[in-house]
């Protein structure tokens, strides 16, 4: 009697959690799902350039993935019209500064020149106003970083870095592959004929290997990548 009761409470549990699974909305399910995909974000430092743009936004387009422009606000004006097709394209705009100076050499009055002149570039040609950027050459300090938080902007660095201005494809390639995680933000440069020639290679890999390609700051939305970026909260 006892077996057959512990049968009965046993298929009662199962038959529970099934309605369950029926009850719950899709949304629910793919929210589930969503949360454990593999996510990466592409960042594309430099540009506009009137070479490297327009084929990086082909490749982009013929894999149907969204990235991140950091663009220099002196390239902004000589070619706005690129920045507006990058816009248009829905991939993600921020500020790599407009003479792409080391911050760490400039004064306060000069740092905050540099990331005020090229947001309102960015938000005058395309409407989007961001705070998001990162140093040119990597090269900050924790004054920079307090300076232009006051200001309202947050720096982000990035997770992967294959030295693609200087690395030749195969190099460019590897490093990526091989040091791609969940969560990864992957520093390339919008210039180096080298960088075009291994992007649809790296993307085809990661694909293959499951992930997902997203901007910077919708990764960040998804919890993933804040210890790259800076003031943390």
């Amino acid at each position: 009697m006892r077996n057959a009761e512990q049968t009965r409470n046993r298929r009662g549990t199962r038959m529970w959690f099934l309605l369950l699974l029926i009850t719950l909305s899709p949304y629910h399910l793919i929210t589930c799902l969503h949360c454990d995909d593999k996510i990466i974000s592409l960042t594309f430092h430099d540009g506009p350039n009137p070479k490297s743009t327009p084929q990086l936004l082909k490749i982009l387009d013929d894999a149907n993935i969204k990235a991140t422009f950091f663009v220099v606000g002196k390239m902004v004006e000589k070619y706005p019209e690129l920045l507006r097709e990058i816009h248009k394209r829905g991939h993600q705009i921020a500020n790599h500064t407009y003479n792409h100076k080391n911050l760490k050499t400039l004064s306060t009055t000069e740092v905050i020149s540099e990331l005020s002149r090229t947001r309102l570039l960015i938000k005058d040609i395309t409407g989007v106003d961001s705070y998001l950027y990162t140093p040119p050459g990597g090269q900050y300090n924790s004054r920079v970083i307090k300076e232009a938080n006051s200001c309202g902007y947050k720096m982000a660095l990035w997770s992967v870095f294959p030295e693609d201005h200087r690395n030749p494809s195969p190099i460019i390639y590897e490093k990526v592959i091989t040091t791609s995680r969940d969560g990864s933000v992957v520093l390339l440069h919008n210039g180096p004929p080298d960088t075009i020639d291994a992007l649809p290679k790296i993307i085809e890999k990661l694909k293959a290997r499951d992930f997902k390609f997203t901007t910077l700051s919708e990764l960040l939305t998804q919890g993933k990548g804040k210890h790259i970026v800076y003031p943390r909260d």
